[in-house]
């Protein structure tokens, strides 16, 4: 029983030489994706849906066995990118939600940073406290 399953592994190490092979975050994602798709496929009766699950299993294949493994690693670091910057922004969304009733969110327009002012009746200049820049909001 052990010869055939080190005759099945060196089998399986010879096809993989050369190859991707990796379950990176973009290719976990993508099946944690698949099967909530195929859950709600149970419910939602939708050829979109139906179609969708297959693809991104057929995607995760074809990236595990890709021989271009330096644009695989690109498109995973693309991915994390943007999935902390989702994240991020989803954060902060949450936070203004929260505090609408003590606080308002501004964008710096020369760095794009967010900042958190408290919410008193009138115009009022912010400073950045990334870059300094000053500028002028009304809050109602």
């Amino acid at each position: 029983m052990l010869e055939k399953f080190n005759e099945i592994k060196e089998k399986y190490d010879k096809l993989m030489t050369g190859r991707y092979g990796v379950f990176d975050t973009l290719n976990k994602d993508m099946i944690i994706v698949c099967l909530v798709i195929g859950f709600l496929n149970l419910f939602i009766r939708s050829l979109i849906i139906r179609v969708l699950s297959p693809a991104l299993i057929v995607l995760v294949v074809l990236r595990l066995f890709s021989t271009n493994e330096v644009k695989r690693i690109t498109e995973n670091r693309k991915y994390m990118e943007f999935k902390e910057k989702s994240k991020e922004f989803l954060k902060i969304q949450y936070q203004r939600v929260k505090e609408y009733k003590t606080h308002r969110y501004y964008k710096c327009k020369n760095c794009s940073s967010y900042i958190r002012v408290p919410a008193k009746k009138g115009k009022h200049t912010i400073d950045c406290p990334k870059c300094g820049k000053e500028f002028g909001v009304k809050i109602l």
